[in-house]
This record gives C-alpha cells, structure tokens and sequence, in this order.
C-alpha cells in the first residue's frame, strides 16, 4: 500500500485510491480538524468521493440507500418533495394579492424553492439506476448526482439560516404564528434533515461553503438594488403612504439609504461569521455517528469492489498498519489513525 504521511506539509499523499476491501481492519477513524482542513485544500476536488482514510464513498447507497426499502424511500422522498411543494402553494395563495409580485424577493421564500429543486432532483436520482452508477477511482460522480449534491449542501444550511435569523431578529413576541410561519421558518429545514440524515447519508464537505457564500453575497447586492432603486417590500397594513422609507425596507435591519453603516456591518458579520458557523455545524452533523458521540464519518457507506457496500462503525486501529503519535499538534487530524510510512 503506497502511501505516506507529510508531517511537513500536513499533506496524506495515496498513489492508489483504495475501497474498502483492501483493508484487512477497518479503516482508519479521520479526525474533525484534519477532515476540516483538508477537505479546504486545492487539491480535494469539489465533489470528491474519496474520504481521507483511503476509502471511497458508495454512491448508491450514499445518496438511494436500498434496495430492500427503495419502495419506502421514493414513497418518503414523494411525501417531502409533496409536503415542501404544499407548503411554497400554501405561502403563495395566501400572501395578500396586491405583493405576490414580490413574494420572491425574500430569503425564505428563495430556501422553499431551493428546497424543492432538491428534493426534485434527489428523486429523480433514486429513480435512476444510470445516475447512482460508481464511478472510477477518483472520479466525480454523475451531473444529476452532483446536482442533488450541491442542493442539498445549499438547502440545509440555507434553512437552518433563515429558522434562526426570523426567529431571533424578524419574529415579535406575541405575532401571530401561522402555518406558513412554522412552515417555512422550520418545517421545510426538518423536511431537509430526514431527506439527507436519515433518508440518506449525504455528505457536506467544507468547500461547498462557496455556495452558501454566494447566495448570501447575491442577498446582499439584491438587497442594496432594491433600497436605492426604491422597489420596496410591497403595500402593508401599517405602512405610511410613502412607499420608499425604513417601513418599505425587505428588511429593516439593512436599511442601506437610511442607515449604511449598519446595514454593512449586519452583512459583514452574518456572510463572515454566522454562515461560517452555521455550515460548519452542518458538516459536523453530516460526520457525526454513533448517536453524535464521534466525529468521524463512520455512518457513512463505502464502496467495496464486487458489488456492494460496508457501513464503517467504530473503527478499529492496529498498530501494524496504523500508527497515532504525533510530535507537535497534530493529535486531532486523525484519531490514532494514520497509515503509517
């Protein structure tokens, strides 16, 4: 087995993409800090397959585990994609007539429609055989599943986002609570959950923060265009007749022609660090096994060559193999696990 460990660089180099089958133990248990840093370096591609302990990801089984219950996941994987699409029909029927033309124009409403196209797109790849195919070593997987990929890495940690900016900054103590409210601002985010946690095992990894950074920036630029073009958020109850004010902001809180420097610093810190935080936690969730008391990605399922798969719990180390001491800081990279010179 061709490999090594760089303790210069930080750097595990394998000459030959291994499966699960080439181990004679268990593969190796990959630290948080050493997955998170690594899965940021230029050279972890985009949508990369290969986990740091050598093993390659199942497609199948990652993202349309079966096939003993694959009648039950596309009935499960219908009732959500049916429960998200309800709830953006429920919101849009029942916003008032005269400001469904901006309906649009929120944050919580561009989550519901992410959402969807997920869930679409993650049904469409369970009910394809062709698009859950393995790839080669090393390769990506199929465009459909790299899309379900990408919209499940931007719809969850989107949701998550808008549950905790509406009930902590939008939210008034006493407001009615509607069912678009518990819908939209919570409903759509668990639906998410059960689709990629339970449903499936779908994995985050660190670059696809760029995603959930981008729409964020796109927020932002929309939100300036619509204060200095004077689109506004629609006519409402309460609203004085000038339509171009602090009442008519999308938010209130960035208010760029009144109060800019406010309005810059919110988008500072929530683009720089409550996103961060919030994906970070997201990929945490999408490593964490064995009821959240490891942080290594054992849940997931990894490919074995000849047919099928092997669902990685509790990895053991043998010291033949595999060796953990480490001269500097380097104890939480991987857990007693790296193959050794």
């Amino acid at each position: 087995m061709d490999n090594y460990h760089d303790n210069d660089d930080e750097r595990v180099v394998y000459d030959e993409k291994l499966s699960s089958s080439n181990f004679d133990i268990d593969p190796p248990s990959i630290g948080c800090f050493y997955r998170f840093r690594q899965e940021l370096s230029c050279s972890y591609g985009f949508f990369s397959l290969d986990e740091l302990n050598g093993t390659v990801l199942d497609v199948k089984n990652t993202f349309a585990p079966g096939p003993k219950l694959w009648c039950v996941l596309v009935l499960g994987r219908l009732l959500l994609a049916a429960a998200a699409i309800f709830a953006m029909v429920y919101s849009i029927v029942n916003y008032p007539a005269e400001n469904r033309w901006i309906w649009m124009g929120f944050l919580t409403h561009w989550t519901i429609v992410w959402t969807i196209v997920y869930l679409a797109i993650i049904l469409a790849v369970t009910l394809s055989p062709k698009a859950l195919a393995q790839p080669a070593n090393g390769k990506p997987p199929t465009v459909l599943v790299r899309l379900a990929w990408a919209f499940y890495s931007l719809a969850l940690p989107m949701n998550v986002l808008v549950v905790l900016l509406y009930w902590t900054l939008d939210y008034t103590p006493g407001q009615t609570i509607s069912f678009s409210t518990i819908s939209l601002h919570g409903g759509t985010c668990f639906l998410v959950l059960i689709d990629g946690n339970i449903l499936s095992r779908i994995p985050i990894r660190m670059k696809h923060i760029a995603l959930v950074e981008a729409v964020a920036v796109l927020l932002v630029i929309w939100t300036v265009l619509n204060d200095l073009v004077g689109i506004g958020d629609g006519k409402w109850d309460g609203e004085d007749a000038d339509q171009n004010n602090a009442d008519d902001k999308l938010y209130s809180v960035l208010n760029w022609s009144d109060d800019p420097g406010k309005a810059a610093i919110i988008s500072v810190l929530v683009i720089f660090v409550v996103i961060p935080v919030i994906f970070v936690l997201c990929w945490m969730l999408s490593i964490w096994s064995r009821w959240l008391t490891k942080c290594d990605g054992s849940r997931r399922y990894i490919y074995q060559e000849g047919g099928g798969d092997k669902q990685v719990e509790d990895p053991h180390r043998n010291a033949d193999y595999f060796v953990g001491d480490d001269d500097d800081d380097d104890d939480d990279d991987i857990e007693e696990g790296m193959p050794a010179e």
